[in-house]
């Protein structure tokens, strides 16, 4: 299928452009170029792209391009394969949705000359234009978790700061192979001599490796988080075995006193007495006493 692409002047593609828009299905894309469909794909089904790349031969660039499904924002994944010729960009594309960013790029059409070169700089530079508000949610969610767990309201805290771990790698990932494209790109239009689209084409590139620093940023506070998580378990632990060191220290003479008088000697002291159990739970209750004293004023209390 031929894309109507309209450039800056409204004209179509066949009419005023020397170059045009090609969508096809993996099948087709098979039959029309063999050799070509040899190098992009390893699998018979685009759902397999797992990876984004790009490889220059002398009369074309061919490649991949797997956008994660944290990124997708509720649409289908967009999975396709792409071969860059001098007079024609094709895609290939199982499930329709290259045309519908197409028909979104319409709206945005890049003004002046445009050429195949150009063209994929503008259609990969648009695939990312919503990625940096996409990153600072992540961000803001992030944040929310962080005061939940301040406040001991953190529920499901290893679930939740997994699942962003998992799709920060995936993102770190996807960037690090867009900036391997752009790198690629660039170095084939200085390769032909177009600079400015050299130039542009390094733009893509810092603009990518600004996300992925972005991205490792964001993975650096989930680590940090992760570690405040389990700070704030060694605190309660530890707390946990202040309290039982204490009750321990509270109870061990009274142990002591309870084992002594439950030997039962007939000589022992107050063994006979009417008043001696008032007596010993007296002692007791005084020992009791002092050490809660102790512990208060030395702090073992807090």
């Amino acid at each position: 299928m031929i894309y109507q692409w309209d450039d800056d002047a409204g004209d179509k593609p066949e009419e005023s452009a020397d170059w045009e828009i090609e969508i096809l299905s993996l099948q087709e894309f098979q039959a029309a170029y063999p050799a070509y469909y040899r190098r992009i794909f390893l699998a018979n089904e685009l759902s397999y792209l797992k990876f984004c790349k790009a490889e220059r031969l002398k009369e074309a660039v061919l490649g991949t391009y797997a956008m994660p499904a944290y990124l997708e924002n509720g649409r289908r994944q967009l999975d396709f394969g792409y071969c860059i010729l001098q007079d024609k960009i094709i895609f290939v594309d199982d499930y329709d949705a290259i045309k519908k960013v197409l028909d979104e790029m319409q709206e945005h059409r890049p003004m002046g000359e445009v050429s195949t070169t150009r063209f994929s700089f503008d259609f990969m530079d648009f695939l990312l234009k919503d990625d940096m508000i996409f990153l600072q949610q992540y961000e803001e969610k992030l944040s929310h978790l962080e005061e939940a767990l301040l406040d001991n309201e953190a529920k499901n805290f290893e679930q939740k700061i997994l699942m962003f771990r998992k799709a920060l790698s995936s993102m770190s990932a996807y960037y690090e192979q867009l900036t391997d494209i752009g790198d690629a790109l660039q170095k084939g239009a200085a390769e032909s001599e177009d600079d400015k689209t050299g130039a542009l084409f390094g733009l893509y590139t810092e603009k990518v490796r600004r996300l992925y620093d972005t991205v490792s940023m964001l993975k650096e506070y989930s680590v940090q988080l992760r570690e405040l998580r389990q700070t704030q378990i060694g605190v309660r632990q530890n707390k946990i075995m202040q309290f039982l060191t204490v009750i321990t220290a509270v109870f061990l003479p009274l142990n002591l006193v309870t084992g002594w008088y439950g030997m039962n000697f007939s000589n022992m002291p107050e063994l006979n007495s009417p008043h001696g159990y008032v007596v010993l739970c007296v002692i007791c209750l005084g020992i009791i006493g002092l050490e809660l004293f102790f512990l208060k004023k030395y702090k073992w209390l807090q």
